[in-house]
C-alpha cells in the first residue's frame, strides 16, 4: 500500500513545481545589486500570504519548535545581570535570521533540517548579519530615538498639571509625587502653546525613521539568500522598495495585523503568526527578486 505523504511533504513538492518554474525568471548577471534594485514589481499581498502559508506548514513543527526554543533562549539572555540585554539584542537578530534561512530552503523546493534554523552562526553568515542587523538599528533609531525626545517634551506640561492636581487632591502631600515636581520644575520651561508644535516636530523627525523601517525590510533575506554584504544588502532593499514604497508599507501593516489578531488569541496564535511574518516576507522575495540561481543545494 502506497504510503500517504504528509501535508509538510506535499506543500514541499508543490513549492519545488513553483521554485523549478521560477528558476528562469531572471538570468544570473540579473541577480546583482544593480539589476536587483531596478526590478518592476507590483506586490501582491493576498498572493504573498497564500505562498507564505504554504511555506509555513511545509515546516510548521519546525517553525513553532524554533520560535519557543528562541523565546527561551531570549528570557535566559534577558535576566543576565549586565550584559545580558546586550547580548540577547545580538542573538536575537541572528535567531530571526534562522526563519530566512529555513523559508528559503522550503522555497527552493529542498527539506531543512532544525539546525538550520541556526546557520546564521555558521560559516560566513554571522558577521554580515550581525553588522546589517546593526547599521540597520541605528539608522532607524536615530530618528526614532529622537522623535521620542521630542514627544517626551511635548509631553512634560501636561504630566505637570496631572501630578499637581494629584497631589492637591491626596489628603496629604505625597513624597513621591512632590519630588517628581521637583525635577520637572528644573527643565526649562515650555512656553504655553508650544507643546503641539513640539510633537508635530517629533511627528515629522519620526517619518524618516518609518520610511527607511519599511525600505529595509528584505535587507536580511538579501544577506540570507543573494550573500549580499550590509551596505550592499541594505542600500539594494532601500532602492528597491523604493520604486513601491506604499506597496510594502501595507504589506508590512497586514503582517502587524496578522500578529495582532495572533496575539488576541490569547497568545497562542503568535506560534503561528509569528513565524508566518517571515514567510510571507520570503514568499514577496521569491516573486520580485527571484531565488538566488547558485544556490544548487540538494534536496
Amino acid at each position: 500500500m502506497t504510503p500517504r505523504p504528509s501535508n509538510g511533504s506535499t506543500a514541499i513538492a508543490r513549492l519545488e513545481e513553483n521554485h523549478c518554474g521560477e528558476m528562469g525568471m531572471f538570468s544570473e548577471s540579473e541577480h546583482t545589486p544593480e539589476a536587483i534594485a531596478n526590478r518592476r514589481y507590483r506586490v501582491r499581498i493576498s498572493q504573498y500570504i497564500g505562498d507564505g502559508w504554504q511555506i509555513f506548514t511545509a515546516n510548521a513543527g519546525g517553525y513553532i519548535g524554533f520560535l519557543l526554543l528562541s523565546a527561551l533562549i531570549s528570557g535566559a539572555l534577558s535576566n543576565v545581570p549586565g550584559v545580558g540585554p546586550i547580548v540577547n539584542g545580538i542573538i536575537s537578530g541572528l535567531l530571526l535570521a534562522g526563519y530566512y534561512f529555513v523559508g528559503f530552503k522550503i522555497a527552493h523546493g529542498q527539506r531543512p533540517e532544525f539546525s538550520n534554523f541556526f546557520d546564521a552562526f555558521r560559516n560566513n553568515n554571522f558577521l554580515p548579519i550581525f553588522l546589517t542587523n546593526v547599521v540597520m538599528g541605528l539608522i532607524i533609531n536615530i530618528f526614532v530615538v529622537t522623535a521620542s525626545l521630542f514627544f517626551i517634551a511635548a509631553s512634560l506640561p501636561f504630566v505637570q498639571r496631572i501630578l499637581e492636581q494629584a497631589n492637591a487632591q491626596a489628603p496629604e502631600p505625597d513624597a513621591d509625587i512632590e519630588q517628581l515636581l521637583r525635577l520637572l520644575e528644573q527643565l526649562p520651561p515650555i512656553p504655553d502653546g508650544w507643546p503641539p508644535v513640539i510633537a508635530l516636530m517629533g511627528l515629522i523627525i519620526l517619518l524618516p525613521g518609518l520610511y527607511l523601517g519599511v525600505c529595509y525590510t528584505l535587507a536580511i533575506p538579501l544577506v540570507v539568500e543573494h550573500k549580499f554584504d550590509f551596505w550592499p544588502a541594505l542600500e539594494t532593499s532601500r532602492r528597491l522598495i523604493a520604486r513601491d514604497w506604499f506597496g510594502f508599507f501595507l504589506l508590512n501593516l497586514t503582517i502587524v495585523l496578522i500578529n495582532v489578531l495572533g496575539l488576541c488569541l490569547c497568545c497562542v496564535g503568535l506560534l503561528v503568526s509569528a513565524p508566518l511574518s517571515t514567510c510571507v516576507i520570503v514568499a514577496a522575495y521569491r516573486d520580485i527578486i527571484g531565488l538566488n540561481p547558485t544556490d544548487t543545494t540538494p534536496l
